[in-house]
């Protein structure tokens, strides 16, 4: 049996921890077959606009063959049918079939729910794995099977190998991309902990919009360390033309290679971030996480019991609640596939 799992249509490099999990996963449990990474629909990877353009696209994706094609990521919603419908209409008219595992459908209108339902009950995949209770509940109905699963970024440790390093000095990881990173304080004679460190938050300077504002960070009075550790900050964007943007603050790390932040995380003491993979990694590695942002994305967190709407948004690693998970959807994927 040949297996392709996709693994490229990375918005940011969060997007890659759960697709290369998931790629090492079903190598791993399939470790007699073929198993390999594919393609993506390179309109959602690269948020390509205009007729001309589309047209120029070479969609690999649509010349891949396996006999199942694993789909993952946070897509039945409102890019579904510009990005996958076609692709999956392809798979099924060959004679293949098509899983979908660590799937996201949050906050979509009720009409778009039941025509994304009808697409999905006329061309059935063999799983519909969610990574969140709302889209389990959401598209259930429609489909064969059905698991209320988990995001394969909370099993990086599990399925991915990596190794730990060390700076000069311990550090912990800031992560921001929605606001300007905040300032850190700690009071006098406090050690630097997640649960110690004040945040004095900065949406944006001088009242300009964000988007205009985060060209301007290299301004700002910048911090290195505190209280002895040292500040990381990942860029999960990636890009070359904004550099002024990537290494505007101290100890930035930004990589082509998706699996060395992980070493970066699985290094550190903790992790603050308004990003919902960079915190799922840090609670994978046992590493407490500080979530700084509501979003419908957050429901990874509430599937794995985690609370990030208490506690000023601190999580604390459940390394058993991450191993039962495993286990359930390794289970689940042998059941179907």
């Amino acid at each position: 049996m040949k297996i392709l799992v996709e693994n490229s249509t990375w918005n940011n490099i969060g997007d890659g921890w759960y697709q290369f999990s998931l790629y090492y996963m079903l190598k791993r449990l399939y470790a007699n077959d073929t198993v390999v990474m594919g393609e993506g629909p390179a309109q959602r990877a690269f948020r390509v606009k205009g007729e001309r353009q589309r047209r120029n696209m070479l969609n690999v994706m649509d010349y891949e063959r396996a006999d199942v094609h694993v789909l993952s990521g946070p897509f039945l919603s409102t890019n579904f049918f510009d990005s996958y419908a076609e692709k999956i209409r392809r798979i099924k008219d060959c004679g293949e079939a098509y899983a979908l595992i660590s799937i996201s459908g949050t906050s979509v209108s009720e009409s778009l729910r039941k025509e994304i339902g009808a697409f999905l009950k006329k061309y059935p995949p063999l799983l519909l794995a969610s990574r969140d209770e709302e889209t389990y509940n959401n598209y259930k109905e429609f489909v064969p099977a059905a698991y209320n699963g988990i995001c394969t970024a909370f099993l990086v440790s599990r399925n991915i190998p990596t190794e730990a390093f060390h700076l000069e000095k311990p550090f912990f990881i800031s992560s921001f991309y929605r606001e300007l990173e905040p300032t850190f304080l700690l009071e006098e004679g406090q050690s630097c902990t997640i649960e110690h460190l004040q945040l004095e938050r900065h949406p944006t300077m001088w009242h300009l919009p964000y988007r205009i504002s985060r060209h301007l960070n290299f301004k700002r009075t910048q911090q290195s360390e505190v209280g002895g550790y040292l500040i990381v900050r990942t860029i999960q964007n990636l890009n070359t033309r904004f550099n002024h943007i990537n290494f505007a603050m101290p100890n930035s790390f930004i990589s082509f290679n998706p699996l060395r932040y992980l070493e970066v995380v699985k290094s550190s003491a903790f992790t603050i971030s308004d990003r919902v993979h960079a915190c799922a990694v840090s609670l994978s590695f046992g590493k407490p996480a500080r979530l700084m942002f509501e979003t419908s994305r957050a429901g990874i967190f509430d599937r794995m019991g985690f609370d990030y709407r208490a506690n000023r948004g601190i999580m604390y690693p459940n390394e058993d609640k991450i191993d039962e998970e495993y286990g359930l959807l390794a289970q689940e994927i042998k059941k179907y596939i």
